[in-house]
C-alpha cells in the first residue's frame, strides 16, 4: 500500500448469540452486538419516557398545580441514567477498540454474561429508585430504606461490570519503531 498505510480487515460478524447483523438497504454489512442494542434502545425509550413526563410536569406547573420537588428529580435521574448513560453505554460496547487478546472467545468484544449483568443491574437499579425513592420521602420506613440500599447498589454494580469491560479495550498503541 502507498506510505505503508495497512488495510484493515473485513468486518465479520460473531458466530454467536452476542450480535445482530442489520443489513443496510446499500447492501454494507452493520454488526451491532446485542448488548449494545439493547442499551440504545433503552436509552431511547428512556429519552420519550422522559420527555413525555416533563411535558406533563410543565403542564401542571402552567395549570398552577406544582409536583412534588422529587418528583423533579426522579424525573432528572431518569433523563440522566435512563437516557445518556444507557445510550453512551451501549455506544462504547459497540465502538470501543476490540481486545482480541483479553477477549478471544468473543472476537475481542466482551464477555457476554457481564456486558448483560451491567444492563439489567444498572437498569433495575434506576427503575427501584424511581419507584422507592418517592415513597421514602413520603413516608420514610425500613423497607423503603433498603429498596433504596438495594437501587443504589445495583446501580453501582451495572456502572462496575461496565468500567471493567471498557477498561480492558482502552488500551495504548503498540510502540511504533519509527517514532
Amino acid at each position: 500500500m502507498p506510505g505503508g498505510a495497512r488495510s484493515s480487515p473485513p468486518c465479520r460478524p460473531l458466530k454467536d448469540n452476542a450480535t445482530l447483523n442489520l443489513y443496510a438497504r446499500s447492501g454494507l454489512k452493520i454488526v451491532m452486538p446485542y448488548v449494545s442494542r439493547l442499551f440504545i434502545k433503552t436509552g431511547i425509550a428512556y429519552l420519550v419516557l422522559t420527555f413525555v413526563a416533563g411535558a406533563v410536569l410543565l403542564s401542571l406547573e402552567a395549570a398552577g398545580r406544582p409536583v412534588p420537588y422529587m418528583i423533579e428529580i426522579e424525573h432528572g435521574h431518569a433523563g440522566f441514567v435512563g437516557w445518556l448513560v444507557n445510550t453512551v453505554i451501549g455506544v462504547a460496547y459497540w465502538l470501543l477498540p476490540v481486545n482480541r487478546a483479553r477477549f478471544a472467545e468473543t472476537q475481542g468484544r466482551y464477555p457476554e454474561g457481564r456486558a448483560r449483568f451491567s444492563f439489567y443491574a444498572l437498569n433495575v437499579g434506576l427503575a427501584l429508585r424511581l419507584l422507592s425513592e418517592p415513597w421514602f420521602t413520603r413516608q420514610p420506613s425500613p423497607a423503603g430504606s433498603a429498596f433504596l440500599y438495594l437501587a443504589a447498589l445495583l446501580q453501582v454494580l451495572g456502572i462496575a461490570a461496565f468500567a471493567s469491560i471498557a477498561w480492558q479495550r482502552v488500551f495504548p498503541p503498540p510502540l511504533r519503531p519509527d517514532i
